[in-house]
């Protein structure tokens, strides 16, 4: 049966130099709720920390007022200047107010949480066991987290905002503090909660969207499709978010009553019932969790594992290239790599191909090229900017001039935020397919690709990035055309599922998401395989001359 979920954090609130179409109301909020089918959740306003802190916590309390199923986050920091109230009488005005929960932003508000200073306020909200979130992006740093947890362990802890890279830093301390919780709007570790619940934290584990950034659909399927036993999914969606408030809760559940039949399925953890495709996966060699350099853990992150989590969601193939090619920029490595993975892999799957602009000739380029592409389940070229060459530097014509012969498709980062490289690549080499990965980023690089879109017909929008941003990937849609907007996940290095309900739990019409999810995917192989049979093809003038007796 599906959960119950219960939100942590979501704030609501215009934001310096935002971006005109990025959904920042409290109605947005609200109706995003309604639609991802989340029955509760506690708000924050970004007044909050850009006003007076306790004029606008009282502020907030009014404006949920009209709404029974959301709780108010109450910003808090030390009395000194006389302009907040002193931690027992804060303690009194949020039991009179009913507010269980605070936010501590001593960056937004220029204070020390390490120092002495601090602990009076930490201590009353320790003694209290009131819940306390932080963000560990913006206003508080690893080694603070780690003082905090030491010198007040009974401080019941919330982080928001953690980095998926810091895995290797949050998980000792989720092991060693009881009192830490996490959530994972931001931390989406492949297989994690799977990995959390294994190592005995289920009771750490919190439901929380970040919503108007993020897309709440997009983290409740990391819960839906997570493959854990009915009790603890209900202790992560909403149970423990329960306990740590003390019992306050939303009074009724909320169930969409218009989802389409694809967020149905997804929000009763089945596959759905679509032809759904993964343009963009790496692939590490089977048995590894990692890939060493830079926090990147990845749990199961071979091919079992990931085809595994795949069929879990009900994706029928995957576009991989390895890790260690492009990334770790070992190119031959990588393609062994991709091509143990292909091996191992349902033929539903194709690989992507990486070489070395570096230090390699031209004449060795192609002669891989060539090699590799004997194997018709490559279908794509993978580059990457860790090779420091931009992509319409000639180290790359040979590529480029490969692929538009064989009518293949390149997958690119964009070097350039305003996708400028697109402008030579597109024009240049129509008959290659020019995916721009990452272009979900925000909305100003959605514009970028949407740019792209109009111009040429052999562009296309790939959608993957940790801020899932809400609303994205309509504002895409519309802009570049539904036939131009492709999934992809990234994984393993961040698990699929909050990429794929990022999709999933969109507006899109259902054919529209249908088109997103995987039907674009499978007209382009289609297209790339009809173009490599018809080049195999002997011409009219070859079978002729086939045909003249010797």
């Amino acid at each position: 049966m599906p959960a119950l979920f219960f939100d942590a954090y979501t704030r609501f609130g215009p934001k310096p130099s935002q971006h005109p179409k990025q959904p920042y109301t409290l109605e947005q909020i609200v109706g995003e709720m309604r639609h991802c089918s989340i029955s509760g959740g506690l708000v924050a306003s970004m007044a909050q920390t850009a006003y007076d802190a306790m004029l606008e916590n009282r502020r907030l309390v009014e404006k949920l007022r009209p709404y029974d199923f959301l709780f108010p986050i109450w910003n808090a920091l030390p009395h000194w200047t006389g302009e907040f109230p002193e931690p027992t009488e804060l303690t009194r005005l949020m039991r009179d107010a009913d507010v269980r929960a605070v936010a501590l932003n001593p960056v937004a508000n220029g204070w020390r949480v390490t120092s002495r200073t601090s602990w009076p306020l930490l201590e009353e909200l320790e003694r209290t066991q009131t819940l306390t979130i932080v963000d560990l992006v913006t206003e508080i740093t690893d080694v603070e987290l780690e003082q905090i947890a030491e010198r007040h362990p009974g401080l019941q802890l919330l982080l928001h905002g953690a980095s998926w890279a810091k895995q290797r830093f949050i998980y000792p301390l989720l092991l060693r503090y009881k009192s830490l919780h996490i959530a994972f709007d931001t931390f989406q570790v492949n297989y994690g909660l799977e990995w959390l619940v294994e190592q005995g934290c289920e009771d750490q584990l919190v439901f929380a969207s970040n919503a108007a950034d993020m897309s709440m659909g997009a983290h409740r399927c990391y819960v839906d499709y997570a493959d854990v036993s009915d009790v603890v999914r209900e202790k992560v969606a909403s149970g423990n978010l329960i306990r740590l408030l003390k019992g306050q809760r939303p009074p009724r559940e909320i169930v969409n009553g218009d989802e389409d039949e694809i967020m149905r399925a997804a929000r009763r953890g089945q596959p759905v019932p679509t032809h759904a495709l993964d343009i963009h996966c790496h692939i590490l060699d089977e048995g590894l969790n990692g890939a060493g350099g830079a926090g990147y853990t990845m749990f199961k992150g071979g091919p079992a594992g990931t085809w595994a989590l795949a069929q879990r969601m009900g994706v029928k193939g995957l576009g991989l290239m390895s890790w260690n090619g492009p990334v770790g920029v070992h190119a031959d490595d990588g393609n062994a790599c991709t091509k143990a993975a292909l091996d191992a892999l349902p033929d539903t799957c194709w690989g992507l191909i990486t070489c070395d602009p570096i230090h390699e000739t031209r004449e060795q380029t192609r002669a891989k090229l060539e090699k590799w592409f004997e194997d018709p389940r490559f279908l794509g070229l993978k580059p990457y900017p860790y090779f420091g060459k931009q992509y319409d530097d000639p180290a790359y014509e040979v590529w480029w001039e490969f692929g538009n012969e064989r009518g293949l498709y390149a997958g690119i980062h964009a070097n350039r935020g305003d996708f400028s490289e697109f402008d030579v690549l597109c024009p240049k080499y129509p008959k290659l397919t020019w995916i721009a990965y990452h272009c979900g980023t925000s909305y100003a690089v959605a514009d970028a690709a949407i740019d792209k879109a109009k111009k040429y017909p052999n562009f296309m929008a790939e959608i993957t990035l940790t801020p899932v941003c809400l609303g994205i990937i309509d504002y895409l849609v519309a802009g570049c055309g539904a036939d131009r907007v492709m999934y992809g996940s990234d994984l393993p290095m961040r698990d699929p599922r909050q990429q794929f309900g990022w999709v999933v739990f969109s507006r899109l019409p259902l054919e529209q998401k249908r088109a997103v999810l995987g039907g674009n995917a499978q007209r382009l192989i289609d297209g790339i395989r009809a173009f490599q049979r018809q080049r195999m093809q002997p011409t009219a003038t070859e079978s002729a001359m086939k045909a003249v007796p010797a």
